[in-house]
């Protein structure tokens, strides 16, 4: 019958120990590898397996042959000197190299210098390919394991020891290393690209266009696309309007931009009313120039650019998680004098495409003399034709897509009531246009923590009345929403919903606090302590109790391990015989010391019935469960007398 050993007894070779380094600080970088080095790395730990004794000088020069034609393959059209000048690239050759090496020298079954090394230039090359926080997490549990695998070969492969010690060094440096982290001096990067970034999937983002067939914007996905952290309260869902492209230009079944010779860089006007907020944005990858701002920003973002439409982009397309800091008011209104183009861009239509539209149009401007008036005509109307709001609406006839939506379908999302409403607005007589970008609902905040979703993207009228483009909520018109669409809106399960809110939560402070943690946070830190005298107490005391646990855990795994089941009972007695004085000497029996603390206190006749009772289990075979109850309840008398 197979029988394991007790986990105290089990110690590993020096070179077990090196190989338990290389398992875990190569994980992450499988997931880099190419299949051709893949291969090569199985081939190379079948050899492994097989061959105990040292490899010979042609096996070897074997293996490194077979090494370089992977690394090869793994980096057939895009090796050239061109090429290696992306960092990335660079350090994925690297990489292969540093395995090529390292199996060649593992299987001399000789530990030198360029072995024990390697685990470490590992760990620091994993921190390029993989930024997020699972790859922290990861990264102090390799740290944590490569420690414990150093003190095991220290003190000759005892696994249990040393993972008592790894926690007595790990527990003491952790106080130190959080007051270090937070008050160290940071050295400021503003162009460092490495490091912990995030996550770099690729998020759905706008690029200056809204369709309206098949291609329409919806992404019902509960994937973040940004998150947001104000400095006061989370504003109400009505005024989470995230602006992304600015569209003129029907196109009948997508809207465009103006053209690109239309150049509106005349000063910007800003709303004069509305509250002022503060906030700071990390936008995730959308291989896309456009950045997100709340309505209406006040200031351009630092690297971006502005328009007089308050629209944001960057040079170059988004590939990296971004992060920048906004002031915005909040605001449905922003004063604008329009110059021509805007002016013919925002009211030209067709009336021969949408005859039905143009007719109730015209009955409306006919009417209704005054701008707003009108508006609020086109409100009703809208609210009036039954329009259901749903995820999966009919296809439009894209040659008169306002009829078609307004008195045939009636089903449609956010692009149908935009378009719809801003061509029977132009058709009455008032200038308009359609926004595309975010519409966040403060039911995904926590404190002033917001996630932002591409389920949230969205498109919105807005129509110059008055000197001022004034903000439409079309949706809103919807008479009544599809269960299919109220389901995905709301979300499946609250309690879930809610879970997982919190967890982005922590992801975000873990990011903002610890991944990004620049001198700018640190000096922001600093001011708001010495401005807030209770954060310092706050702090004071949260430190205090981190001392606590890890001095609790460090006591924990300082005190002594017993290896016998009859000593660990006997513990107890003999720390209080070392306290009277009576330490046990080396080579002495557990009886010779009884007797020797007895000669001094021949009246203790506790101590010696704990004698004889572990005689009778140690010498005697008596291990019965009722000798060693009797030996538990004599320890505790003798503690108690």
């Amino acid at each position: 019958m197979l029988s394991l050993k007790p986990l105290q007894d089990i110690k590993l070779s020096p070179l077990a120990l090196l190989d338990s380094a290389y398992i875990i600080v190569l994980l992450p970088l499988m997931l880099i590898l190419k299949v051709p080095m893949l291969v090569f790395s199985f081939i190379v730990l079948v050899l492994l397996f097989l061959k105990k004794a040292p490899a010979h000088k042609f096996l070897i020069v074997f293996v490194f042959l077979m090494g370089m034609l992977a690394l090869y393959l793994s980096l057939y059209g895009v090796f050239s000197f061109r090429g290696l000048s992306r960092l990335k690239l660079f350090l994925e050759l690297l990489v292969y190299v540093l395995i090529i090496v390292v199996s060649m020298q593992r299987l001399t079954r000789e530990i030198n210098f360029y072995l024990l090394l390697s685990p470490i230039l590992f760990l620091a090359l994993s921190l390029f390919f993989f930024h997020g926080i699972m790859m922290l997490s990861y990264v102090i549990v390799e740290i944590f394991i490569l420690l414990w695998l150093i003190l095991a070969h220290r003190m000759s492969g005892d696994m249990v020891e040393s993972f008592r010690a790894s926690m007595v060094m790990f527990m003491y440096s952790l106080p130190w290393v959080v007051v270090l982290f937070i008050f160290f001096p940071r050295i400021s990067f503003d162009h460092a690209d490495y490091g912990f970034k995030g996550e770099n999937i690729q998020r759905m983002g706008h690029d200056g266009t809204m369709f309206l067939d098949s291609k329409a914007l919806l992404v019902p996905s509960d994937r973040i696309v940004m998150e947001v952290g104000f400095d006061k309260e989370v504003p109400s869902s009505d005024k989470l309007y995230f602006r992304g492209s600015i569209l003129y230009v029907d196109r009948k079944d997508h809207w465009e931009p103006l053209p690109s010779t239309v150049k509106r860089k005349s000063p910007i006007y800003y709303p004069q009313k509305g509250e002022s907020v503060d906030y700071k944005v990390t936008l995730y990858p959308t291989q896309k120039r456009w950045i997100y701002l709340l309505d209406m920003p006040a200031l351009a973002v630092k690297g971006a650019d502005l328009d007089k439409d308050l629209i944001s982009t960057v040079e170059k397309p988004i590939k990296a998680p971004m992060h920048y800091a906004a002031t915005s008011s909040l605001s449905p209104k922003l004063h604008d004098n329009l110059d021509q183009d805007t002016l013919y861009a925002s009211t030209h239509f067709d009336a021969k495409r949408n005859p039905k539209t143009y007719r109730e149009a015209q009955r409306i401007k006919k009417r209704f003399k005054k701008p707003d008036e009108r508006a609020s005509a086109l409100i009703k109307f809208f609210q009036q034709q039954s329009l259901v709001y749903s995820l999966k609406p009919k296809a439009l006839d894209i040659n008169n897509t306002a009829d078609s939506f307004l008195f045939d379908t009636r089903l449609g999302y956010c692009v149908h009531f935009a378009s719809s409403f801003v061509v029977m607005a132009r058709m009455a007589g008032i200038p308009s246009r359609i926004v595309t970008g975010y519409k966040a609902d403060k039911a995904n905040s926590l404190n002033n923590y917001l996630s932002v979703k591409e389920r949230d993207a969205h498109a919105w009228a807005e129509l110059y009345i008055n000197q001022h483009w004034v903000r439409v909520e079309t949706t809103s018109t919807a008479s009544a929403i599809d269960a299919e669409a109220e389901e995905i809106l709301t979300g499946h399960n609250e309690l879930l919903k809610r879970l997982n809110l919190h967890l982005m939560y922590i992801k975000y402070q873990v990011e903002t606090w610890i991944l990004y943690y620049s001198n700018i946070r640190q000096l922001q830190l600093l001011q708001y302590a010495k401005e807030n005298p209770r954060f310092i107490l706050i702090f004071v005391l949260s430190l205090v109790a981190l001392v606590l646990i890890t001095f609790s855990i460090t006591l924990y795994f300082r005190r002594p391990r017993c290896t016998h089941k009859i000593l660990c009972i006997l513990e107890p007695l003999l720390r209080k015989l070392k306290k009277e004085g009576y330490s046990r000497e080396n080579g002495e029996t557990m009886h010779q010391y009884f007797m020797r603390y007895m000669k001094d206190h021949p009246d203790n006749s506790v101590i010696k019935e704990v004698d004889k009772y572990y005689e009778t289990i140690s010498y005697g075979g008596d291990s019965s469960s009722a000798t060693i109850k009797q030996l538990k309840s004599m320890v505790k008398k003798s503690l108690s007398s």
